[in-house]
């Protein structure tokens, strides 16, 4: 069984951005996070923004950064799914509701405007290529993919013990 799920948000606020993050190339496998903590990538979330990359350049659109705090962040909310049981960009947890909850729970300082958008893949198997062709199926999930205002992205896998196959892809703007 195959699952989707799409998210879109804009935040617009009052306060100037922070540079926290730290813009690197997908190749990059071993990348500090704000909190100066290592974030290593696994292969199916570099393939995924891989393949995600591919399908960007190929279009004639900006490749997208890793971004490791959209990844830890990716990775909670897959992991939080399996373990309460529920697929949705809505979390039962309070404070961390929505994918703007979940970003902007994580950063030190507000950003002025952020855009944030989240794609949401469940599979009965571990299957990254199988993951990424059905998201680029689906019109919401591909525009989430292709959004040439999009410049970082972050992918959080969770195999829970069934093997039952959770991925959250995170996507990030914030500069104006």
């Amino acid at each position: 069984m195959v699952k989707l799920s799409l998210f879109l948000g804009l935040l617009m606020a009052v306060n100037t951005p922070n540079p926290t993050l730290v813009s690197q190339t997908p190749q990059q496998m071993q990348i500090s996070s704000p909190s100066s903590t290592m974030t290593t990538m696994t292969t199916d979330e570099s393939r995924f923004l891989e393949l995600t990359n591919n399908e960007r350049v190929a279009r004639g659109l900006q490749p997208l950064t890793y971004d490791p705090n959209l990844t830890e962040i990716a990775r909670a909310h897959s992991r939080e799914m399996s373990d309460k049981n529920y697929f949705s960009h809505h979390s039962p947890t309070p404070g961390i509701e929505t994918p703007m909850d979940r970003y902007l729970s994580s950063v030190k300082q507000r950003p002025s405007w952020a855009l944030v958008g989240e794609n949401l893949f469940y599979c009965s198997i571990e299957d990254v290529d199988r993951g990424h062709q059905a998201l680029m199926k689906s019109p919401t999930h591909r525009d989430n993919i292709l959004e040439s205002r999009f410049e970082r992205m972050g992918v959080g896998i969770y195999i829970n013990p069934e093997g039952e196959f959770f991925v959250t892809e995170m996507f990030l703007a914030e500069t104006d």
